[in-house]
């Protein structure tokens, strides 16, 4: 398989699997329509949420990615996401550069997120700040997730605070398939 339809089989999973997280993540959220908004201490308890920072590259990376570009190189995924004016990305402490290589090597991608929709209108609406490390692995991408924060809202049912944690893309249900 060539470099290039690895690539984009990569973003076409890791696209799909933010559909499947986000139909997923929405039936639990309903299932608890009472809650109104969690504190970040509560988010950390047993009945919260699942851990939104399982699915930040899915939801945060792929957009800045160029699918038809080998090497990867940037796109300004704002636009697409519907952030608000408050929306800013930064890689290695400097502002993402539309057509920029990425980099090889880890590297740091910030969010400021004001109003973004990486899965869509429907979809939950992301706001806060988050720092991904993020390391290029054979099988994709992992990162080291630390939200200062960076909430999700669920429309009118509630909100979940992203907790430090790590992430991956594909997605790993299983450690030892990340490996």
């Amino acid at each position: 398989m060539s470099l290039r339809t690895r690539i984009m089989w990569l973003v076409a999973v890791g696209l799909g699997l933010c559909a499947v997280i986000a139909l997923g993540m929405g039936a639990v959220r309903t299932a608890d329509g009472a809650r109104e908004v969690l504190s970040p201490g509560a988010a950390a308890a047993p009945d919260a949420s699942p851990h939104a920072s399982r699915f930040l590259l899915n939801a945060l990376l792929v957009p800045a990615l160029d699918a038809d570009a080998v090497p990867f190189r940037w796109v300004d995924p704002r636009p697409a996401l519907g952030c608000g004016p408050d929306s800013a990305v930064r890689v290695d402490g400097a502002p993402l550069v539309a057509g920029a290589l990425v980099p090889e090597r880890p590297f740091e991608l910030e969010w400021q997120s004001d109003g973004c929709r990486p899965f869509g209108r429907g979809g939950p609406r992301f706001d806060g700040r988050v720092q991904l490390t993020v390391v290029r692995e054979n099988w994709g991408f992992s990162a080291a997730v630390e939200p200062s924060d960076l909430r999700v809202a669920w429309g009118k049912n509630g909100t979940t605070w992203v907790q430090p944690g790590p992430a991956s893309m594909p997605l790993c249900i299983d450690a030892s398939e990340c490996r």
